[in-house]
């Protein structure tokens, strides 16, 4: 409904969203004048990142493409999580039968030891448990949490280039195109991410284009940019005057790359952590 031009508060009482039970005090907000982002920020129903996120796009006229955005992020979340937890019982199946069998076993074999076993394995399958429940919650992240950890860590390889492009340089060049300044719009992303030095790279960047560098140059010699190729690109963008556009390509050229990757990491994760039980499993029958 935003995409078909219908006013924010409109929309927002036609739609499902009125049902949430938070509708009505948001709508309320709504029609006070508040924005989307500020009114769903209030109730919670956004991190901080998001709601920097919208409200930038907001700013720059592309309301219905952020929420389509979010839209489609939560909905893959959500898919990965069910598609985790479809493999839970199997896994604690697992190891309930590397337990049971190796209760069995240990009583039969080593009965004097069969307390200090039960405990080794009940320890191990907790471990298991644990470990299980992380990798899970590591999985369903948003992308913001994770570039702030490449950001914090260095990790600056393929997929953080891919991801960092679709989210952080997309938002960049919706801003460009609707006709916001680089400073303006570097400011106003400053928030996506808490680490300190991605913090003090924006805000070196927008400075740097408030004293007259280039756009590409602020970006790159600040870290801003993932790769040489990416600044040469931005280069000609500049000198013709469609960055925005360029930008924009570069994006939806990263999607379909980063979404490979998310797959093939969530297929090769189920299978580590099969073996990782059916080892688990194993050493409690064997290895006591």
């Amino acid at each position: 409904m935003a995409s078909a031009g219908i006013a924010t508060a409109a929309a927002w009482e036609k739609s499902s969203a009125g049902l949430h039970g938070a509708g009505p005090p948001i709508l309320a907000l709504l029609q006070k004048g508040l924005s989307l982002s500020q009114a769903m920020g209030r109730y919670g129903l956004l991190t901080p990142a998001q709601q920097v996120f919208l409200s930038a796009a907001d700013d720059a006229g592309c309301l219905p493409a952020a929420l389509l955005r979010l839209a489609s992020e939560s909905e893959q979340s959500s898919q990965r999580q069910q598609e985790m937890k479809s493999k839970w019982g199997v896994l604690y199946l697992l190891l309930a039968i590397g337990w049971l069998a190796g209760s069995i076993s240990a009583g039969a074999a080593e009965p004097a030891r069969l307390v200090s076993i039960l405990l080794l394995n009940s320890g191990k399958c907790l471990l298991t448990y644990y470990l299980i429940q992380l990798v899970s919650n590591l999985s369903l992240q948003s992308a913001w949490w994770w570039l702030g950890m490449a950001w914090k860590f260095h990790w600056r390889r393929q997929a953080y280039q891919w991801s960092f492009t679709m989210h952080w340089l997309d938002l960049l060049g919706w801003q460009l195109a609707a006709g916001v300044d680089a400073a303006t719009a570097l400011k106003s992303m400053q928030g996506l991410i808490s680490t300190p030095a991605y913090k003090h790279a924006t805000a070196q960047a927008a400075i740097a284009v408030q004293n007259g560098q280039s756009l590409s140059t602020a970006l790159a010699s600040n870290g801003l940019l993932t790769n040489t190729a990416l600044e040469q690109i931005l280069v000609s963008a500049e000198a013709s005057g469609k960055i925005g556009e360029s930008l924009e390509h570069q994006a939806q050229l990263a999607a379909p790359n980063l979404k490979l990757y998310v797959d093939s990491v969530m297929f090769w994760l189920s299978k580590v952590l099969y073996a990782l039980v059916g080892a688990v499993a194993f050493s409690m029958l064997y290895f006591r």
